[in-house]
This record gives C-alpha cells, sequence and structure tokens, in this order.
C-alpha cells in the first residue's frame, strides 16, 4: 500500500507494526535513507519491512515522506512521543505549530524535533481531541495510543488532505490517502457505485458526500475524526464509520463598516500567505492571471522584499496558443509588476490522449473537463524546476462569491423585503458590468424563492440533462434519477448557505481532490493560503453587499487589495482561469480521436451507455447541441473502468 504511492512520499519511508499488545515494531524500506537508520530516536527502524511480510498483525502504520520542514531524519514518521505511547502517520502541514509549541513547553512539554508532526502529537496528549481547534492548516493524520489501544483519525477543517477507508470482506479495516493504496489488498475487487457515478456523469458533481464513485470506498469527509478502541472498529449497517463533525464554521455577524471589513481581510490574507511560506525547500507560486493568484504572488512577492530577499521568487502557469483561451495577457501585468521569474506550458491536444491514462490513475477517479490536465502540467513545471511547494488560490471562489452565484441570491432577498428600488438599481449596474437578460433575472430570482424540491424538478429537465438521460442505462446501473444536491444537507438559498454548500459540498471538494492529486502525483505539496479557516469565517460572517453588488463580486478583497494588486488586475471583471481550448479541441482539431473514446466507453460498460452516445457527440461536434465537457465525462468513464478493472453492476 505504501510503494504505490512512492510519488506521495519519495524521500523517506517507514513502518511500525503491532504484532501483540505489547510488542511494536519499528521498521524500515528500500526507500529509507541510510541517515534515519543511524539516527538514534525512539522511533528509528531496526529491521526491514521484508523480514516480517506474511506475519500476522493486530494493526500496521506505514508512511511515505515528502521532505519539507525540518529535513533532518529527526522528521521520520511513523513517529512516537511520550516514550513511545503515541504514533502518527500524517499528510499535511500545521502553519502554526511554533505558537503551539510554545505553548506546549510553558506547560512543561519537551520537543526533540523542529517537526509540526512532533507538536501534533504532543497537543493530542495535552487537549485530546480539542488539539484540532487548536491547527491551523491541512492534516490528515492517523494517530495510536498504545496504552489506550485506540487509533483517532482526523481531516482538516476542508478535506484539503484526502484520507479514504475500505472494510475487507474479513472485516479488517484500512485507511490510505489514494484509493488506489487499496488495489492491491488481497481478494480486492474494484466495483463501481452507480449513484456516485450517476451524479458525476450527469451534473459533473463528485466528492460531495462520504462515498466515491468505487464500491464500499468511503471518506472521512473534510472537519470529520473519528475514535475508536482498535478491537471495536466495525462499520455501521451502511458500510461507513461513525465519525462525528468536529468543526463547522462559526456563525459571528460582522457588524463593522466596508473599510473595516477590507483592513481586516487584508490583515488577515497577510498572515495566512506568510505562515504558508514556511518551509526548509524551495516554495513557488501558481499564476493564472485572476485576481486570487495574482494577489498571493503579489503579496509573496512584497514578503521577499520586505525581507531583504535577494532571489527571485517562481512562478509557474498554463497557457494556449489561441487568443482566446488565452491568460497571459494578465499573467504579463502580475509579472510585470513583480519582476517574478515566471515559467509557462503550452499543452497541446496530443497531451490530452498520451496523458490521460496516467491522470486518471493519479486521480483514482473520473474528473470534469481538461482544467485537470492543465493543473497536472503546471506541477510537472514546478517539479521540473525543483520546486517543491506551489501556492494556489484555490478555494477563494466558493465563500467570496467569484462566480456570480450570490447575484440572484441577494435579489431573491430583495424581493422578500420588498426592496425593489434597490433590486432595479443593482440589476441596472450589473448589466454594465454583464451581459443579463430579463428572463434571467426573472429565472434566477424564481429559483431562490421557488421550494427546493420543483427547483430539483426543473434541473433534471434542462436540455443538457435530457441528452444524458437518453443515453444512460439507468436500469443496468442501477441507479436513481436523482439530484446529487438532494445527497447535500444545506439548502441552496442564502449568500451564506450557497457559500457553505459551495465550500463544504458542490464545488470546492472536487477541486481540492484534483490539486492534492496533480501535485502529489508530481511530489510536490500544493498550499491554499485562502483556505486558512480564519479568513475565510471571517468572509463567511459578512453582510452580503460587502462582497458582492451592482455586479461587482469579491468587492470586500478588491477594497483589501488596493495598493498591491496592479489596478488592470484589481479591477478585472470577467474571469477564466486555467482555460483549455476544449471546444476547439473537439470540434476543429480531432473531433475523430474524441469520437473514438466514447466508441471505447461504449464497449468497455456493455450496455450502460447506450450507442446513442456517438449522436449524441456528433451533435455537439456540429454545433446541434451547446458545447460542455459531459463528452470528456463520457469518454473517462471507460478510460476509469479499463484503468482500474471496474466491476460493472
Amino acid at each position: 500500500m505504501a510503494s504505490i504511492i512512492n510519488h506521495r512520499g519519495p524521500d523517506d519511508e517507514g513502518f511500525v507494526i503491532l504484532k501483540s499488545h505489547d510488542q511494536l515494531i519499528q521498521l524500515g524500506g528500500d526507500s529509507t535513507p541510510h541517515e534515519v537508520w543511524d539516527t538514534f530516536t525512539e522511533y528509528r527502524p531496526v529491521a526491514k519491512i521484508t523480514s516480517y511480510m506474511g506475519d500476522a498483525s493486530i494493526m500496521a502504520l506505514a508512511h511515505k515522506r515528502l521532505s519539507v520542514l525540518d529535513l533532518s531524519p529527526a522528521g521520520h514518521q511513523p513517529m512516537s512521543y511520550s516514550s513511545g505511547r503515541f504514533w502518527i502517520v500524517y499528510n499535511g502541514e500545521v502553519y502554526n505549530y511554533t505558537r503551539i509549541r510554545r505553548e506546549l513547553q510553558e506547560s512543561g512539554y519537551v520537543f526533540k524535533t523542529n517537526t509540526d508532526t512532533e507538536v501534533i502529537l504532543a497537543a493530542y496528549q495535552e487537549w485530546g481531541e480539542g488539539c484540532l481547534n487548536k491547527f491551523v492548516g491541512m492534516w490528515a493524520f492517523a494517530i495510536y495510543d498504545r496504552y489506550s489501544n485506540e487509533i483517532f483519525l482526523a481531516r482538516d477543517r476542508y478535506g484539503i488532505k484526502p484520507l479514504y477507508y475500505f472494510f475487507s470482506e474479513e472485516g479488517d479495516f484500512f485507511f490510505a490517502s489514494e484509493i488506489k493504496q487499496f488495489t492491491v489488498l488481497p481478494k480486492w475487487r474494484a466495483s463501481m457505485n452507480p449513484q456516485r457515478v450517476y451524479d458525476q456523469l450527469m451534473y459533473s458533481i463528485a466528492d460531495h458526500t462520504d462515498e466515491t464513485m468505487f464500491g464500499n470506498v468511503f471518506q472521512l469527509p473534510g472537519g470529520t475524526c473519528f475514535k475508536s478502541v482498535l478491537s471495536d472498529i466495525k462499520p455501521a449497517i451502511s458500510g461507513k464509520l461513525n465519525y462525528k463533525r468536529w468543526y463547522w464554521p462559526k456563525r459571528e455577524l460582522f457588524n463593522g463598516s466596508f473599510e473595516n471589513a477590507a483592513k481586516t481581510f487584508r490583515s488577515l490574507f497577510e498572515v495566512s500567505v506568510k505562515e504558508h511560506l514556511n518551509a526548509d525547500v524551495p516554495v513557488g507560486t501558481a499564476l493564472s492571471g485572476g485576481l486570487d493568484s495574482s494577489a498571493i504572488v503579489c503579496e509573496v512577492n512584497r514578503l521577499l522584499k520586505t525581507g531583504g530577499a535577494t532571489t527571485r521568487q517562481r512562478t509557474f502557469s498554463s497557457c494556449s496558443d489561441i487568443e482566446k483561451y488565452s491568460e497571459k495577457k494578465w499573467m504579463d501585468i502580475v509579472i510585470g509588476a513583480t519582476n517574478v521569474d515566471a515559467s509557462f506550458v503550452y499543452p497541446k491536444v496530443e497531451d490530452v490522449f498520451t496523458q490521460t491514462p496516467q491522470i486518471i490513475w493519479h486521480q483514482d477517479e473520473p474528473y470534469q473537463s481538461q482544467s485537470v490536465l492543465l493543473g497536472y502540467n503546471v506541477f510537472k513545471l514546478a517539479a521540473s524546476d525543483k520546486v517543491k511547494v506551489l501556492l494556489n488560490g484555490q478555494g477563494a471562489d466558493e465563500y467570496l462569491g467569484g462566480y456570480g452565484q450570490f447575484t440572484f441570491s441577494r435579489y431573491a432577498e430583495m424581493v422578500r423585503r420588498m426592496k425593489i428600488a434597490e433590486l432595479l438599481h443593482d440589476i441596472e449596474n450589473t448589466r454594465q458590468i454583464r451581459s443579463l437578460t430579463g428572463m434571467e433575472v426573472f429565472r434566477g430570482i424564481a429559483y431562490h424563492l421557488l421550494p427546493t424540491k420543483i427547483n430539483r424538478i426543473l434541473s433534471g429537465l434542462s436540455s443538457n440533462t435530457r441528452h444524458l438521460k437518453g443515453i444512460v442505462s439507468s436500469g443496468k446501473m442501477g441507479m436513481n434519477f436523482k439530484h446529487p444536491f438532494d445527497f447535500i444537507p444545506v439548502e441552496y438559498s442564502s449568500v451564506q448557505n450557497i457559500s457553505e454548500h459551495l465550500t463544504f459540498y458542490s464545488t470546492l471538494p472536487k477541486y481540492l481532490h484534483w490539486e492534492d492529486r496533480n501535485s502529489m502525483a508530481n511530489s510536490i505539496e500544493a498550499r491554499v493560503p485562502f483556505l486558512d479557516h480564519r479568513l475565510v469565517e471571517f468572509v463567511y460572517n459578512l453582510p452580503d453587499n460587502y462582497l458582492e453588488k451592482d455586479g461587482i463580486s469579491k468587492r470586500v478583497m478588491r477594497q483589501a487589495m488596493g495598493g498591491l494588486l496592479p489596478e488592470a488586475i484589481r479591477c478585472r471583471r470577467d474571469k477564466m482561469g486555467y482555460s483549455t481550448p476544449e471546444e476547439h479541441w473537439v470540434r476543429n482539431e480531432c473531433p475523430g480521436l474524441f469520437r473514438k473514446g466514447i466508441a471505447r466507453t461504449i464497449d468497455v460498460t456493455n450496455g450502460l451507455i447506450k450507442n446513442e452516445a456517438l449522436t449524441y457527440f456528433d451533435n455537439i461536434v456540429e454545433g446541434k447541441i451547446p458545447f460542455d465537457f459531459s463528452y470528456w465525462r463520457l469518454i473517462l468513464l471507460g478510460e476509469w473502468i479499463t484503468r482500474f478493472d471496474v466491476k460493472l453492476p
């Protein structure tokens, strides 16, 4: 299980095996450096894992290390603390660990390393599960307590780092960072979870529940944890763990002025970026040309200059040769203002066909579009430049309203409060910035005023969904035509609820999934400063019009970035991000190759996807149906089934 994810941690590996309640053995492997064997820590390996292969055990932990903080052998994992009482395997970063360390030292705790890993262990000894509320950062970890024979699993607030689990037919419990780790288990047989595959096919929604597209493989959701004596770990009737939620955003409405809100945002943002730069390896930044990534690049540039840095910041970007899909003119504005050392990659259509088999293997599950390919190549570019940590702007759009998703919710609220003059004024000003027809306004307001059940029915009648339903054999697949939002316990109503919906369920989880796999595939740690929970919670409690008004999205952020961002970027109204020339590739460059992908899916799905899918694709190519990414979801379904030998319903 460890070897198959060597890409996540090529710098070191370690294992512990609990053979009996009084015998725990530390082991190393072929990738364990000589220095680790020779360093006298209480958790250093004493033998090779190959010496114990096939032996019976109560529990085993394995870790692959990507060295980022304290590169010395002292950072080896599994790490122990308190004379071997606590053992941890941990993926992530706790950015405020030095402050927690000082607090613990004042209480008498002693530390032997400069790692955040050791701080987590000491914090757990001091505060138990309450330690999670102390941490700022991203993590998935397991802590074993030898005294109580308990295992504690925890995931960070937003699920930036992954944690999957699986129960074998014999009742053995396995957990891992990537689903592919279960594929090496005896008697493993990959099967399809039809309902989650349906959600992805029809609506491009994934990671919105604790289920995966693999049958009987689940994930611990972001902001949850699980604790149990080893012998008591059993699945519930649903086959899942009885985990509990430890985090939910605080609701404390901000009553200050817009100007004060912008100042507070700027202060929190500066702290977050500064903490996210903490590393003992080269750090770079991803630059897409949009507001979020540009803000991070400019803030890093300010911090480096303030600190007297002599080296230039390195940025990495994906561009297109086709002007319609290129963001380079915006990137150049930021590059010119900061004098960063910029690198670019220009993915081609042939990369889709050469790289997709490898990308789907790293992603574990089907994904939405070629934006994942672009991200993969940005991390690949950074890795080629020996950068080991990459900061990016993921997460801001969901709670700041970067997609304009708050507009109609605000309008509906104005209707409820009969603020018609204010509504008409806002609509008029919004039309100066973006196209907005009267019918769009009517539909948008109606959506937020109508009962949720009615909206679910109407969305199922949309032309795209209707076409897809005609080419998916629901009977053979064994699923129900349900809207994926039916599985989400948050209404898509108020601005706060929409933010919560996007952050915890409908969009951000799948984006973080793609980001983690793309980065770790290239042995890079991706960091997301906008997901510092102090910043998220602050924005979450701002008045609606501080986030969006008169067609201007991310108002508080734009105000906060005055003097930091180039004005052309700060006042930019359009939005592209890492946009692919996907429509051009499909309709003009090589429709035949994509059509073959559809045909392969029809073949390997044994009737789940009907032959009508080819006609559907032809209509997309010929412009009879509006272009969207559904063609790719169909192709990837076949790639996924083939790559993981997935058993069909």
